[in-house]
C-alpha cells in the first residue's frame, strides 16, 4: 500500500485541529450550496417542491457517493494531500460555476418539458459532482485521524457532528443573511474560496517540512486576495463587430420581420438603428440605439425609465418585460456592471432582430427570455431591485399588463426598497386610469416624469411605483448620491429635477382590473398618431 507519511505528534494535534475545523466548513458549504440550488433552478423550473424534491435528492446522492468513494480511498491511499485535493477539486468547480450555470439550467429546461425529468437533470447537473467530492471528506478524515480501534467510534461521532453543526450553521447563514446581502453567484464564489482555504490549511498543517508549511500558507494567503479583488467589468451584452457592420450600411430600412405578434421594421438613419412595429399602417419606434456611442440612449422615455435606479440601496438583480432593441439593458450594464438583468420578450422575432442587427448576446450576467411578461412573474418569485415594464404588442399594452392584479404582482417581485418603472403613452383616459391601478397598488408611492413638454400630448410618461415613501427633496438627494455613484451618461440629478411632474391628488380614471380592464376603449380615445412617409 503506497501511503504517505501522516505528521507525527505534537505536530499531529495541529493536523487533528485542521481536519476537525475543515470538517465544519465543508459541512457549512454542502447545505449552503443546497439552499444556493434553488436560486438556481427557480428561474426556470420555479421554486415548488418538485425542485425541492430533486434538489434534496441530488445532494443525498451525492453524499452517498462520496460515503462510499471517500471511504474506499482512505483505506488505499490515507493521504493527507489526496484529503485536501478532494475539497479543492470541489471547491474550484465552484468558482467557476457561476459562469455557466445559466446554460446549463435554461438547456434542460428548453430540452425536458417535464418540470419534474427537467429540475432533476438540471440539479443533477450543477450540483452532484462538487457535493460528491466535498461528501469525501468525512470518511477519509476519520480514517486519517484514528489511532487504534478503541477510539475509532469517538472520532467518527466528533467528525460527522461537527460538520452537521457546520451544516446548520451553512443553512442559516445563507438563507437569513447572505442571500439578501450578496446574491447567490457571489455566494457561491465565496463558498469555492472558502474550500480553498481549508484545503491550504490541511495542506500547511499535514506538512512535515517547512517549505510546504511556507506552501501552504501562501496558497491560503493568495486564496484570501481572491475574494477581496476588485470585480472586473462584465462583459458587452452587445457584439460590437455586428454594430460596426450596422453603422457602414447605407441609410433606409434594412430588414422587415412578420412574427405572430408584430411587424417590425429595422430601420437606419445616419448613426440611429431603429426597431419599430407597423400597426394599421402606422409605425410606432419601440428601441433606437447609436451604433456610434454605446452609452448613449436617443429615446428620451428610456433615458426617465433609468431615474428609478436612485432608489435601491444596491442593484443586484434588473428585470426588463418588453426587450425592444435591448437599449435599457445595455445602458444599465455599462453603469452597473455587477448586476444581473433578465430580459422577458413575449415575441421571439424581436429577440432575433435584436441579436442580429443590434449585436445583444446573452452574458453571465444578461439572460433573454422568450414568454409573457405576466405568466413570468406568476412562475418566478425571486425578487429584483428594479423592474422595467416597457411592454407594447402594435400600438398597445397588452391589458393584462394594464390591471391592479398585474401592478400588484410586479410590487409582490420587488426586493426591499425596490422600484418598478412604467412607460405609458399619454392618451387622457387610458393614463389616468393607469396611473390611478399603479397608484392604488404602490400606496401612492408614485413618481411621474414627463420625456418632453408637459403640455405636449405626445410625450411619453415614466411612472415609478416605490416600495418606500420619498418627499421631493429626499427623491432629489438620492438622485445626487446614485449620479455621484454610478456616473451615469445622463445625469439622473438634471432628471429629476426638469423631468419632474405633479401627481394629482385626483384621477377621474377607472379603476383597472382583471375583472374590468377596457384598456383597448380607453387607449383608443384621442390617440393622435405620425404617419411615417
Amino acid at each position: 500500500m503506497n501511503t504517505e507519511a501522516l505528521p507525527e505528534a505534537p505536530r499531529r494535534n495541529g493536523f487533528a485541529i485542521s481536519i476537525y475545523l475543515v470538517a465544519f466548513v465543508t459541512g457549512a458549504i454542502v447545505m449552503s450550496f443546497e439552499m444556493l440550488g434553488s436560486r438556481y433552478l427557480a428561474p426556470a423550473f420555479g421554486a415548488g417542491i418538485y425542485t425541492w424534491a430533486s434538489l434534496i435528492s441530488t445532494v443525498l446522492a451525492a453524499l452517498c457517493a462520496g460515503y462510499f468513494l471517500g471511504g474506499y480511498a482512505a483505506d488505499r491511499y490515507p493521504s493527507p494531500a489526496l484529503l485536501g485535493a478532494t475539497v479543492a477539486i470541489g471547491s474550484i468547480y465552484m468558482l467557476l460555476l457561476p459562469a455557466f450555470s445559466d446554460e446549463i439550467v435554461q438547456f434542460f429546461a428548453w430540452q425536458i418539458d417535464d418540470i419534474k425529468l427537467g429540475s432533476l437533470a438540471a440539479a443533477m447537473a450543477i450540483m452532484l459532482f462538487p457535493v460528491t467530492f466535498l461528501g469525501m471528506y468525512s470518511p477519509f478524515a476519520i480514517r486519517l485521524l484514528i489511532e487504534s480501534k478503541h477510539n475509532a467510534g469517538a472520532v467518527s461521532g466528533t467528525v460527522y457532528g461537527i460538520s452537521t453543526a457546520g451544516s446548520i450553521l451553512g443553512t442559516l447563514v445563507t438563507t437569513f443573511f447572505l442571500i439578501p446581502l450578496i446574491g447567490t453567484r457571489a455566494i457561491t464564489i465565496s463558498l469555492g474560496i472558502l474550500g480553498l482555504l481549508g484545503c491550504a490549511l490541511l495542506v500547511a498543517t499535514a506538512s512535515a517540512s517547512r517549505r510546504k508549511v511556507k506552501l501552504g500558507v501562501l496558497a491560503a494567503l493568495l486564496a484570501s486576495q481572491i475574494a477581496t479583488l476588485p470585480p472586473a467589468r462584465a462583459e458587452d451584452l452587445f457584439d460590437p463587430h455586428i454594430r460596426e457592420n450596422m453603422l457602414a450600411r447605407k441609410d433606409g430600412r434594412i430588414a422587415r420581420l412578420e412574427t405572430v405578434y408584430n411587424d417590425i421594421f429595422v430601420t437606419k438613419e445616419a448613426n440611429l438603428l431603429s426597431l419599430s412595429f407597423q400597426w394599421k399602417g402606422w409605425h410606432f419606434f419601440q428601441s433606437q440605439t447609436n451604433l456610434a456611442d454605446p452609452d448613449d440612449l436617443p429615446m428620451p422615455y428610456s433615458r426617465l425609465m433609468c431615474i428609478a435606479a436612485i432608489f435601491p440601496i444596491d442593484i443586484k438583480r434588473v428585470l426588463v418585460l418588453g426587450l425592444g432593441a435591448g437599449s435599457i439593458p445595455v445602458y444599465l450594464q455599462r453603469f452597473v456592471p455587477d448586476a444581473a438583468i433578465d430580459a422577458v420578450e413575449l415575441d421571439p422575432g424581436v429577440i432575433d432582430v435584436a441579436r442580429k442587427y443590434f449585436g445583444l448576446r446573452e452574458t453571465a450576467n444578461f439572460r433573454l427570455i422568450p414568454g409573457d411578461a405576466r405568466m413570468f412573474l406568476n412562475r418566478h418569485a425571486e425578487p429584483y431591485d428594479l423592474i422595467f415594464v416597457d411592454a407594447f404588442t402594435g400600438s398597445y399594452i397588452p391589458f393584462h399588463l394594464m390591471t391592479k392584479e398585474f401592478y400588484q404582482l410586479v410590487r409582490n417581485r420587488l426586493s426591499p426598497h425596490g422600484v418598478a418603472a412604467f412607460n405609458f403613452l399619454p392618451s387622457k383616459d387610458i393614463f389616468e386610469s393607469n396611473v390611478r391601478t399603479v397608484g392604488l397598488a404602490f400606496d401612492n408611492n408614485i413618481d411621474l416624469f414627463h420625456s418632453g413638454a408637459p403640455d405636449i400630448g405626445e410625450s411619453n410618461v415614466v411612472v415609478l411605483g416605490r416600495l418606500d415613501p420619498s418627499s421631493d427633496a429626499e427623491t432629489l438627494q438620492k438622485a445626487v448620491a446614485a449620479q455621484e455613484r454610478y456616473k451615469f451618461r445622463f445625469d439622473v440629478t438634471k432628471l429629476v429635477a426638469e423631468r419632474r411632474m405633479p401627481v394629482p391628488r385626483e384621477l377621474k380614471g377607472k379603476l383597472l382590473t382583471d375583472d374590468f380592464a377596457a384598456a383597448d376603449v380607453l387607449d383608443a380615445r384621442g390617440r393622435r398618431y405620425r404617419r411615417e412617409k
